[in-house]
C-alpha cells in the first residue's frame, strides 16, 4: 500500500482551499438560490422541515454554525475546506489502491476539476456526503460505517456507491438513509417519477469530457478497474433520475481522475491538470455571473413566440407545473407542431439551482433553432425561444 508524504497532502489540501475560497468565488455576487436557500434559513436560526431539500442532520449542522458566526459566508468557507479534504482523501484513496505517484496527479486534478471545485462554494448538500464517500473508501471498516452513516443521512443517494467501501460502508448507507427517513424526509420525486435512462444514458458529458476521453490512458495500467466500474455505476445510478446532473456524476468525475492519474507516461495527468485548469478558469467567470446582456443581444432580430407554439420548461416532471416539462415533448407525450424552450441568463451561469447541467441536457438532447424572444419591460431578463428537435 503506497503512502503520500504528510508535506505533500498539506500542499494538496492547501492549493484545494486556495482554489475554492481565494480564485473562483467573486464573494460580492454570491447568492443562495433555490433549495440552497433552505439551508441558509437553518444557519439563521430558522425552524426547516425535513425534506431533500433540507436534510435534518445538516440543517442541524448549519443551524450550529450559525452560533458560531451569523456571517453566510462562513458555509461557504466550510463548503471550501470540506472540498479541500476531499482533495486529499482522493490522493490518499488513489495511492492506497496504485501508487503514490497516482495519488498525487490524482489530488493535483482533483485541486481544479470544475465540478468538484463548484460544488466546493455551495452550501447545498453536495460535496460533503462526496467528501464522505472518497474517505470511506480510505478508511473502510468502522470508518466507512460511520462515513456512509453520515453521507447517507444527508443524501440518500449515497447509500448506492457505499457498497464500493466494503460491508460496513454498506450498512452505514442504509442507516443513514433509515436516519433521514426517521427525520421526516420523504421523496415524492422518486414515487411520482420513473427510471430517465431514456433521456440521460447520452449524459455522458456530466463527467466531463476532458477526464473522460483521457481516463482511458489509465487501462493502459493495473489496478484501475475499480475506478472504471465505479465511474460507470455512477453514471447509470445517476441516470435513473430525471434530474440527474453534474452533482450527482461527481464521484464518477473523481474516479476518471484517479484513472488518468494511472496514465504510464506522465504527459496524459499534465496535460489534462492544464485543461481542467483552463475549464475552471471558465467555471469562475459563471459563478453566480449577473446577467451581462448576451441573451437580450441574440434576441433582438427575433419575433414574438408565435400562437400555438408550446413551451416547455427543462426541469423534470413536477406536480403542478405551470409548463410541461421537456421530457413529455422527448417522450412523445405533446400533440403540437411547434414546441420550444426559453434560455434565460441563469441557464449560462453557475449556481446551486443546476440551471446549466439542465441546459447542457437540452442541447445534447435537441437540436435547438432560435425562432422567437420576449424582452419584457424595464430590466427583466430577455427569454430566447428555441424549438426543438430531437437529435435521436
Amino acid at each position: 500500500m503506497a503512502q503520500i508524504r504528510t508535506s505533500h497532502l498539506t500542499l494538496l489540501f492547501l492549493a484545494g482551499l486556495v482554489v475554492r475560497v481565494l480564485w473562483v468565488p467573486r464573494w460580492a455576487l454570491l447568492r443562495f438560490d433555490g433549495h440552497e436557500g433552505s439551508y441558509l434559513r437553518a444557519f439563521e436560526g430558522h425552524e426547516i422541515g425535513a425534506s431533500t431539500a433540507a436534510y435534518p442532520l445538516l440543517t442541524a449542522l448549519y443551524g450550529g454554525l450559525g452560533h458560531v458566526s451569523s456571517d453566510p459566508r462562513l458555509l461557504i468557507v466550510a463548503a471550501a475546506i470540506t472540498g479541500a479534504l476531499g482533495v486529499v482523501g482522493l490522493a490518499v484513496w488513489v495511492a492506497q489502491e496504485t501508487s503514490s505517484r497516482a495519488g498525487v496527479f490524482a489530488g493535483l486534478m482533483g485541486c481544479v476539476l470544475p465540478e468538484h471545485v463548484l460544488w466546493s462554494t455551495s452550501a447545498y448538500n453536495v460535496i460533503l456526503p462526496n467528501t464522505l464517500l472518497v474517505w470511506a473508501m480510505v478508511l473502510r471498516g468502522n470508518g466507512a460505517f460511520f462515513a456512509c452513516l453520515i453521507a447517507g443521512a444527508v443524501r440518500a443517494e449515497t447509500a448506492l456507491v457505499a457498497p464500493f467501501s466494503g460491508f460496513r460502508g454498506a450498512l452505514g448507507g442504509v442507516c443513514g438513509v433509515g436516519l433521514a427517513l426517521y427525520g421526516g424526509v420523504t421523496f415524492p420525486q422518486v414515487e411520482a417519477g420513473g427510471l430517465a435512462f431514456d433521456i440521460n444514458l447520452p449524459m455522458l458529458r456530466y463527467l466531463g469530457p476532458p477526464v473522460l476521453l483521457a481516463s482511458v490512458f489509465g487501462l493502459a495500467r493495473g489496478g484501475v478497474g475499480l475506478f472504471a466500474i465505479m465511474a460507470l455505476w455512477v453514471h447509470l445510478t445517476g441516470s435513473a433520475f430525471e434530474d440527474y446532473g453534474g452533482r450527482h456524476a461527481l464521484m464518477g468525475g473523481l474516479c476518471l481522475v484517479a484513472m488518468v492519474a494511472n496514465a504510464r507516461s506522465v504527459v496524459f495527468p499534465l496535460v489534462t491538470l492544464g485543461v481542467l485548469a483552463y475549464h475552471s478558469m471558465d467555471a469562475a467567470a459563471r459563478w453566480h455571473a449577473p446577467d451581462d446582456g448576451t441573451i437580450k443581444a441574440e434576441s433582438v432580430a427575433l419575433p414574438s413566440l408565435p400562437e400555438g407554439c408550446v413551451a416547455v420548461t427543462e426541469e423534470p416532471t413536477l406536480v403542478d407545473q405551470s409548463m410541461p416539462s421537456h421530457i413529455r415533448f422527448f417522450r412523445h407525450e405533446l400533440d403540437a407542431d411547434c414546441v420550444v424552450w426559453g434560455e434565460e441568463f441563469w441557464h449560462r451561469s453557475w449556481s446551486s439551482r443546476g440551471l446549466m447541467d439542465r441546459a447542457l441536457r437540452m442541447r445534447t438532447l435537441y437540436r435547438l433553432t432560435p425562432v422567437a424572444a420576449y424582452r419584457p419591460p424595464g430590466n427583466g431578463p430577455a427569454r430566447l425561444y428555441y424549438r426543438l428537435e430531437r437529435r435521436w
